[in-house]
């Protein structure tokens, strides 16, 4: 097992904690020595003697059956709880509708259908916007840490409010797939004679269902620019889409068209999803960093423009074509004199960054909070992460350990365990980020996969969340590898959190 290590030999003694490496292409053969607060600073990382080796701790066996298990974890997770939930609520609705619905009021029938179109685009863009999201995470913050420990754990997962956007938006297009119906009934009819209500209701439709395929987890990870690129403009074109489709719909049963227009729920819902879809583009800027090159497979930006703790920036070089998310590191004077964003080689757009950084990108809508912030309403927790993920870990951390190298913090006193697995940390990441790990917990467990080969981190994982205790694991890393460690974990009765790679 791999730490931050000093200069002088490393041996072990009373006050030094023990934990073994678990390896699943090796067996185990080094042992993790934490490091001592009282022990000089770190200048090199190197593996510990093999004489501080214990034997791991085996792993219990995974609760409930298989079938419970995945139906718990993974079918039915809580993003698809939600995703169940607004859609059961979209269900009564549809029944309370068709109940009311006398038959003969075809009309009125139609612009029912419309306002749940609306209502439910409204509601899948609003849930997505980020002051909207920075709002939740802060409601969740003011449970207090007395609080029962089932409650804070489950307010935690409020980071899978995803499950409401792709719930509305999938019965934005049930109910619009209902509108479409109806309308072309009446056309065959002859009660609706206007071609250009038939033209704009079907090629909304196909934008709808365009978006609601490319969301699909198997298109959304394999083609993800597609998906964003699909996602903007189709977004853009939908709403416009239905602003003509509203206006012809309702000039067809009125001439007054302003009038008739205020009078249509769907007119206030579609109005607040149009200035909503615009305001992030309002606060489209500049941030002008300095590149840092930590590596040839990593880079650093700082900035000096302040920032609050706990969020991520989007930034991009081409607006209007892709965007990617890194969390915000708090500088050490604190989130007013700035912080940096650590980007590691992991597709087309990072790879050129790292070769090619520029000294300003753009930035628009406000710094949104990210799922590790829910750590803060945990005494003990314990930080699981891979590679570049101790970027968006140390933008936390610091600030809910109160580390001393971050000035303003917000802390509750949290004490956290990092277990960071990556290939040459201090080649690839530099001494001042190995520093501030080091910083916030002293005895880190750091592997260098180069060296000691990809660990058992569910093994691990669970053996420092018995170890210190704790109350809950967080674990930062690519979407497979989050995955297993969250599954694996939350089998064995484990509260584990992470990303879910929704958007």
């Amino acid at each position: 097992m791999d730490v931050i290590p000093r200069p002088e030999p490393c041996a072990p003694s009373s006050h030094l904690h023990h934990i073994s490496s678990v390896s699943t292409s090796h067996p185990p053969r080094k042992a993790e020595v934490a490091l001592s607060p009282s022990h000089p600073r770190a200048t090199s990382c190197a593996s510990s003697s093999s004489s501080t080796r214990e034997k791991p701790s085996p792993l219990p066996s995974k609760h409930h059956s298989w079938l419970l298990r995945h139906a718990r974890h993974t079918f039915l997770n809580v993003y698809r709880r939600l995703f169940g939930v607004v859609f059961a609520l979209n269900v009564v609705g549809g029944v309370v509708l068709a109940w009311r619905f006398d038959g003969h009021d075809s009309n009125e029938f139609v612009g029912h259908l419309a306002t749940a179109t609306a209502a439910n685009i409204m509601v899948a863009l609003l849930v997505r916007q980020d002051y909207i999201i920075n709002a939740m995470f802060r409601l969740c913050w003011m449970v207090p840490l007395s609080a029962p420990l089932r409650l804070r754990r489950i307010v935690t997962k409020v980071y899978e409010y995803g499950g409401v956007h792709s719930g509305a938006a999938t019965c934005a297009v049930v109910w619009f797939t209902l509108f479409t119906g109806y309308i072309t009934q009446d056309f065959i009819r002859e009660h609706v004679r206007e071609p250009a209500i038939m033209t704009t209701t079907y090629a909304l439709l196909a934008l709808l269902v365009l978006l609601v395929v490319t969301a699909l987890p198997c298109f959304r990870f394999s083609a993800h620019n597609t998906f964003e690129n699909v996602h903007r403009w189709g977004g853009w074109f939908s709403l416009a889409l239905f602003w003509a489709e509203l206006i012809l719909f309702v000039h067809t049963q009125a001439p007054a068209l302003g009038p008739a227009l205020a009078k249509q729920p769907a007119f206030y819902f579609l109005l607040l999803s149009s200035l909503h879809a615009i305001l992030p583009w309002l606060r489209l800027r500049k941030l002008h960093v300095t590149p840092e090159q930590l590596s040839p497979h990593a880079l650093r930006l700082h900035f000096t423009t302040p920032m609050p703790l706990f969020v991520s920036l989007r930034i991009s070089d081409a607006p209007l074509r892709e965007w990617h998310s890194f969390a915000c590191i708090p500088s050490r004077a604190g989130p007013t004199a700035g912080g940096s964003l650590l980007i590691s080689r992991a597709g087309d757009w990072t790879r050129k960054t790292i070769a090619a950084p520029r000294p300003d990108y753009w930035v628009k809508g406000v710094p949104v909070t990210g799922v590790l912030c829910m750590a803060r309403l945990f005494r003990r927790v314990v930080v699981v992460t891979t590679g570049s993920g101790i970027g968006p870990c140390l933008a936390v951390i610091q600030d809910i350990a109160g580390s001393p190298l971050l000035r303003g913090t917000t802390s509750r006193g949290t004490r956290c365990r990092v277990l960071w697995s990556t290939p040459t940390p201090l080649q690839t990441y530099g001494q001042a980020i190995c520093d501030a790990v080091r910083e916030v917990d002293s005895q880190a467990v750091i592997v260098d996969t180069r060296r000691e080969g990809r660990p058992d981190l569910v093994a691990m994982a669970w053996q420092l969340y018995r170890a210190e205790e704790a109350e809950a694991v967080f674990v930062i890393s690519n979407p497979q590898l989050t995955r297993k460690v969250v599954y694996g974990l939350e089998a064995r009765g484990v509260p584990t959190f992470g990303p879910i790679w929704d958007s």
